[in-house]
């Protein structure tokens, strides 16, 4: 990854035109193409009647920005700046004159696809790997969530990974006494994990091929964790959960109402409806990267619910009064904290799954 090189033409001309009208820059990271990620020093922004403007304290490094530097953006051609990082906590630092509701010096969380908001994910201009943050038509309770001072910075970042999970549940129709299995225990499943747990779900199974990710699970509440290199899925689900039989056929199925694909590995979810017992819900957070096969006749016969899930419209303040419950411990959902300057070795750990969960950076 490059650091600190400048943009080039006309970029260049407005930011030394914004530097000297406002006498303020700040450092803010960009990806310019595949494995071209840069820190580069830019105007800070500034807010608009209807914008507001934060100073991030916190942001946290998630598996599609892992996968935009790898990959390149989608629809972005190489070599054109795009800021990334769209999960994030701070302080309002600037209020437009037409906001209302907002205080500077309110601490906040931030929605990043609220009020036409794309922070991080096709935004231009703005992205949450930055010491300050454009939030654009800032509206309270839309893509502004205040925090109370006892929730630490470091806790409310994780608003919009566990967001993620938890929107998926309540596609699912999670219900307190549930039993869930949760395939993949990265930061997403190890959301949901907790997020399941706080719902009354009974029964939490973590499915995982990475022993340290498992043992994360467990420290957020996991009921029980199967490892599918050493263990039978299925049979160890039968045994630890118990079965009911077919209404069909009278063949014992694993008694789990609800499946969490947080993995995006085709064979699981296959598995997941061949042993799903019937009226069980499916619920696909994963990306899998190519189409996946699935027993049609098995989700038609058992009834089952297929859910896809993206993103999280109307979860965050769920999830603001989860972390905001002091008995919950979401340490293990953290592996690693860096300061700012750091950046690049945070990216780096964030890239190896084997040795890192969630990966945060302190901006303060």
């Amino acid at each position: 990854m490059g650091k600190n090189l400048p943009a080039r033409g006309g970029i260049v001309m407005a930011a030394r035109f914004l530097l000297k009208r406002h006498g303020a820059a700040m450092k803010q990271i960009r990806m310019y193409g595949p494995q071209d990620l840069r820190i580069d020093d830019v105007p800070r922004p500034v807010a608009g009647p209807r914008d507001v403007v934060v100073k991030v304290a916190m942001f946290g490094i998630c598996g599609s920005d892992l996968a935009f530097v790898r990959d390149g953006y989608i629809g972005r051609p190489t070599g054109q700046a795009m800021p990334l990082g769209h999960e994030l906590a701070g302080t309002v630092f600037e209020v437009g004159s037409e906001v209302s509701g907002i205080r500077s010096g309110q601490r906040v969380v931030v929605h990043p696809m609220k009020s036409g908001n794309r922070i991080g994910t096709g935004d231009p201009e703005h992205g949450g790997f930055a010491e300050y943050l454009l939030v654009r038509e800032a509206v309270l309770g839309d893509s502004i969530f205040p925090i109370d001072d006892s929730l630490s910075f470091d806790r409310a970042v994780l608003t919009e990974p566990i967001a993620v999970g938890m929107h998926g549940l309540n596609l699912g129709d999670v219900q307190a006494g549930d039993h869930a299995v949760v395939f993949g225990a990265g930061p997403i499943g190890l959301g949901a994990i907790a997020a399941l747990k706080y719902r009354g779900a009974a029964r939490v199974v973590a499915i995982d091929v990475v022993e340290e990710r498992l043992e994360r699970a467990r420290q957020l509440g996991a009921d029980l964790t199967i490892n599918p290199a050493k263990e039978d899925v299925r049979a160890t689900l039968e045994e630890r959960l118990g079965t009911v039989k077919s209404m069909l056929t009278g063949l014992p199925l694993v008694d789990a109402g609800l499946y969490v694909d947080c993995a995006g590995h085709a064979p699981l979810l296959q598995q997941a409806v061949e042993m799903a017992k019937e009226g069980a819900r499916i619920v696909i957070l994963a990306k899998h990267k190519t189409p996946v096969s699935m027993d049609m006749v098995q989700v038609m016969s058992k009834e089952l619910t297929v859910r896809g899930s993206l993103s999280y419209p109307t979860e965050f303040s769920e999830v603001i009064a989860m972390l905001g419950d002091t008995g919950l411990d979401m340490g293990p959902m953290v592996s690693h904290m860096f300061p700012f300057e750091q950046f690049e070795q945070a990216f780096a750990t964030a890239q190896n799954a084997q040795q890192s969960a969630k990966v945060l950076v302190s901006v303060e």
